[in-house]
């Protein structure tokens, strides 16, 4: 068992809380016994396409979804650290960002099954109107200076709203540079085939684009959106954009389109110690193109891997599918891969820097048992693949539907609870999503509850009081323990404020509920909740309300004690 420093350290160590998540708590073993294959990043296969294979050699074996590993099958042993190929200083022409040549049309891209576990395929008929995004990116690098990404998507929005609309919003995340290192710059924007003039607001953070006509409810229209990221190194001080050990994080790089909450457009600034996007589930279909030598780690499933057949010129390109994600992240570097195919059929990857090749199998352990305990629990994860990216700096870690960062591996350890408390994000915001920015208790006080739920499964009873009393003592020690949990991020007078009382007392508050409701009431209420707000929106009062409609109880003087109320 091993604990780094307290969280008020860890707080003043990172500017910007984003996930930080309580990864200096007691280190629990998580399941053994499962194979593990290990991949190291692709292996570059240059003018392949115009050279026939020799008679004898073989060609590359394919990992279990279709990347190509090093020639010879996978292994169970872990990983040999290998050094990694130092990217070159003169970056790479990038080719441009053709859309049309993409195996999808806006058409297809809510065909998406194949993204899905087969059990769970048919929920993507269950969204006809979800947005759709069809997108094309370039990626190259100055060293480990900075990297560009050059793009295009194209998006397909219908109007599910009560109103016509006169314009549309794009966030440009990028340029929030509490938490971005670089920024987003916009090319041509069209809409329905002609060009518009966006206007650029809050500090370029926002995006408006104007309609010839009112879109009316039920209509939807196309847009066609060129955009070029710049993305900086120093990821390691604490951000989740940017260059961290050469590797490439970029979520949310591209223009995406917020929600509408009370009938206007929510493009609310974040506060610096909180999580940023709050985006509708949307159906992907994307290209990344990136040097040969490095892996390429993102959201969805790959439908067609970097391979002989789509390397040329010293790039490799890969193409995916998502299910309905709110949002999607992209991680290009000299990573290596281990999977683990589960019970379920998930398929888990682990992506770690070459010096931590010997952790990957902790990291599948953590991954594999915190999946297992809460398609239990709570419901069933439906994606086909989840991938926990190895991110030095990328605060405690930082959760993006279908992958999620880990910012504090190190062979030191330590770092379970917050592989647990990420990957609980799955069910808790990717899925079942929730405001971020005004009730962000609603995914970070039940992810920091599932990290009890794990102890308890992997370790025991005493594990998870032990969980418990750590959350009471981080709330006896903040400024002010009575505040509510179900504040907005912005209201909470630090971020060590913001940390003790909607993770640590939020945890506490999921704790109560079960004692109050017992166990057999407490877990059919987590299940009724996940299958009423699957792939939507919950509120904390649709929480309350589906509490009491499975307990048939009145739960109002507990949520006002401990969410806030009247």
């Amino acid at each position: 068992m091993k604990r780094s420093g307290r969280l008020a350290t860890a707080l003043l160590v990172l500017a910007a809380l984003a996930c930080n998540t309580f990864y200096n708590f007691t280190n629990i073993p998580g399941p053994a016994g499962n194979a593990t294959a290990t991949v190291n990043s692709p292996t570059p296969v240059v003018g392949a396409m115009a050279t026939a294979t020799p008679s004898g050699v073989s060609q590359p074996a394919a990992t279990p979804d279709g990347r190509a590993s090093p020639v010879g099958p996978p292994t169970e042993a872990a990983p040999t650290a290998t050094p990694a190929v130092a990217p070159s200083a003169t970056p790479a022409a990038a080719p441009s960002a053709t859309p049309a040549a993409l195996p999808f049309t806006l058409d297809q891209a809510a065909a998406a099954q194949t993204a899905m576990l087969p059990q769970y395929a048919g929920d993507v008929g269950t969204l006809p109107d979800a947005t759709r995004y069809v997108i094309d990116v370039a990626v190259t690098f100055d060293g480990a200076r900075s990297a560009t990404l050059t793009g295009r998507e194209l998006i397909r929005y219908t109007n599910r709203e009560t109103m016509s609309l006169d314009s549309l919003y794009l966030m440009l995340w990028p340029n929030y540079r509490d938490q971005y290192l670089g920024g987003l710059t916009l090319g041509t924007v069209s809409v329905g085939g002609s060009v518009v003039q966006p206007v650029l607001e809050d500090q370029d953070l926002a995006a408006r684009i104007p309609l010839g006509a009112p879109l009316r409810l039920g209509a939807r229209l196309d847009l066609q959106v060129d955009f070029t990221d710049q993305a900086d190194a120093g990821v390691e001080q604490g951000a989740r954009f940017g260059l961290t050990h050469g590797v490439l994080l970029a979520p949310t790089f591209y223009p995406i389109i917020p929600r509408i909450v009370n009938g206007q457009w929510q493009t609310l600034r974040p506060a610096p110690a909180g999580d940023t996007t709050n985006s509708d589930s949307s159906f992907y279909a994307w290209r990344v193109t990136a040097p040969a030598d490095m892996a390429i780690a993102a959201s969805g499933k790959v439908v067609t891997a970097p391979n002989a057949g789509s390397q040329t010129g010293g790039t490799q390109s890969e193409t995916l599918l998502t299910g309905p994600m709110r949002d999607i992240a992209l991680v290009v570097g000299h990573l290596q891969l281990a999977q683990r195919m589960l019970p379920d059929g998930v398929l888990l990857n682990a992506w770690v820097l070459p010096e931590h090749a010997l952790l990957s199998k902790d990291l599948l352990d953590e991954g594999a048992g915190q999946v297992a305990n809460l398609d239990n629990l709570v419901g069933p994860y439906p994606f086909a693949d989840l991938n926990i990216v190895d991110t030095p700096g990328a605060y405690g870690g930082v959760e993006y539907p279908g992958l999620v960062f880990i910012g504090v591996v190190n062979t030191h350890g330590g770092f379970e609870p917050a592989t647990v408390h990420e990957v609980g994000h799955q069910w808790f915001y990717s899925v079942v999503g929730d405001d971020q920015l005004l009730q962000p208790w609603l995914d970070e006080a039940a992810a920091s509850y599932t990290e009890v739920l794990y102890a308890e499964h992997a370790h025991g009873a005493d594990a998870a009081a032990r969980y418990l009393a750590f959350f009471q003592d981080e709330v006896n020690r903040s400024g002010d323990p009575n505040l509510p949990i179900g504040l907005p991020v912005a209201s909470y007078p630090t971020a060590s404020e913001y940390a003790a009382i909607v993770y640590a007392k939020g945890a506490l508050f999921f704790a109560a509920l079960r004692q109050k409701l017992s166990d057999p009431v407490f877990f059919a209420f987590l299940h009724d909740y996940y299958q009423r707000y699957k792939y939507g929106f919950a509120a904390s009062a649709g929480f309350e309300a589906t509490a009491e409609a499975t307990c048939k109880c009145d739960l109002q003087p507990m949520f006002n004690q401990w969410v806030g109320g009247n």
